[in-house]
């Protein structure tokens, strides 16, 4: 029996193309039991806090950012204009004087639970979004080179290796009306180093972390 090439082609197009979904979404609560709904009607009220952890890209990040704040307060401001521009919420707010101090806001002190008791009161949006332990790393893809024996000595074949900045941050998202947390996961952007340039593979890890952020937002999907 005679296989038409295009089918062949197709096919193979298509395995190409699901081989390179790449998981780019943690889950800590999964989105199909979840009761979270977007759409241009919700609103939110985002905020962050300065926990950032670098890893790699130590002096590229210093050279950026004066202080770890401004990091957050970039990556925060942008990720509330992504979330509206994606028509996940109607209306978004950053605001900086939200700040939980425990790691689980939900335990706490009576200090602390003071504060978050406010921020539910205190707010008339749908959500309240926390993006925190923003986290800065990097990937080394390829191969090194290998020493071999060459005329007049040893030497080294040339490597395939090519390194990414890799940016990482954890979002949680709580019902105000229910006051419990529907959404918890860690969403991963990353941006390939070209020729040197750190700041802007930087850059682009953080737009693809926020970017993926809202993809999730709005299939649950883990792997794109």
């Amino acid at each position: 029996m005679k296989v038409s090439k295009w089918l062949i082609a197709g096919i193979a197009s298509a395995q190409l193309l699901i081989s390179c979904e790449v998981v780019r979404i943690s889950e800590n609560s999964n989105y199909k039991d979840s009761k979270f709904v977007f759409g241009s009607n919700k609103t939110a009220v985002l905020f962050g806090d300065d926990n950032v952890l670098i890893n790699e890209f130590s002096k590229t990040f210093n050279k950026k950012y004066k202080q770890k704040k401004d990091f957050v307060k970039q990556y925060d401001s942008l990720c509330a204009i992504t979330l509206k521009q994606e028509n996940i919420f109607g209306d978004i707010k950053y605001d900086k004087s939200f700040e939980f101090i425990s790691n689980d806001p939900l335990i706490a002190t009576q200090e602390q639970q003071k504060k978050v008791d406010s921020l539910f009161t205190n707010t008339n949006a749908d959500y309240l979004i926390r993006i925190y332990d923003h986290e800065i790393t990097n990937s080394i893809q390829g191969n090194p080179g290998i020493p071999m024996a060459m005329s007049g000595g040893m030497g080294m074949t040339a490597g395939t290796q090519s390194e990414s900045c890799i940016v990482k941050s954890h979002f949680q998202i709580y019902d105000v009306k229910s006051r419990k947390k529907v959404l918890d996961f860690i969403s991963k952007g990353n941006g390939s180093v070209m020729f040197f340039a750190f700041e802007k593979a930087l850059v682009d890890a953080i737009n693809s972390s926020i970017k993926n952020s809202a993809i999730y937002l709005k299939t649950g999907k883990l792997k794109f």
